[in-house]
């Protein structure tokens, strides 16, 4: 059996998963829905999930949850056995409506501890929740966490003054000098100007509470402690 397949229903599209280690199908169903030709037929379709004879625990959901959300997909329902319906029930208010696109003013209302240059950013006062998306021709500042699933775009750099474990892309009008940085930087995906990078396994083990910042160094996007917070 796959380790993921597809069928069109009434209700949307369902996806069923095989066996097989869970990061294999997780990156097997990532490879499927980014496949150009696949793009625009997945986006804005509503999920129904088979997760057969396999338990999906609720860090796993959410990183499913997470994955169709950048793809502009909402999970609305999961069939398997009980440890997957428990999952579900416990993080279903957590899964986004149709992905929500915010265009905010620019405000000049920025704690004097960031940079200079973010005096005309878009400020966001709230944690960005699953599903939600923000774009901004430059300079976007987060006072809060942005969520799995959650995803910010900024021409210029990106600041979040809490947990960042959503998508990231800074410097997305080509602006390799971008720079990400946040108290806790753990994104699902992390975008400086034309690079890419996600971020590593982190389960079992602890991470720094220093905050962080990641640039493009030498061809390749580095995070290191962020002295300047």
């Amino acid at each position: 059996m796959a380790l993921v397949s597809f069928k069109g229903t009434r209700e949307g599209l369902s996806i069923t998963l095989g066996e097989g280690v869970w990061r294999d199908v997780l990156n097997e169903l990532a490879a499927q829905l980014g496949r150009p030709s696949a793009q625009s037929f997945f986006h804005g379709a509503r999920v129904l999930l088979d997760t057969g004879p396999r338990a999906i625990d609720v860090i796993e959901l959410e990183e499913l949850i997470a994955l169709l959300s950048q793809h502009g997909m909402t999970l609305t329902s999961v069939i398997g056995g009980p440890n997957s319906q428990d999952a579900f029930e416990q993080v279903r208010a957590t899964i986004p409506p149709p992905p929500e696109t915010f265009e905010v003013e620019p405000t000049a209302e920025i704690p004097a501890a960031l940079p200079a240059d973010t005096a005309t950013a878009m400020l966001i006062h709230r944690t960005v929740r699953s599903g939600q998306r923000y774009r901004y021709s430059g300079t976007i500042v987060i006072m809060g966490d942005v969520n799995p699933g959650a995803e910010i775009i900024a021409e210029g750099d990106v600041i979040v003054w809490g947990k960042l474990r959503g998508v990231v892309h800074a410097g997305a009008s080509g602006n390799d000098a971008a720079i990400v940085g946040a108290l806790v930087l753990a994104p699902t995906q992390l975008r400086i100007g034309g690079y890419i990078a996600r971020a590593p396994e982190e389960r079992g083990r602890a991470r720094s509470v220093t905050a962080e910042i990641a640039r493009v160094r030498e061809g390749r996007i580095v995070v290191e402690p962020w002295s300047g917070l």
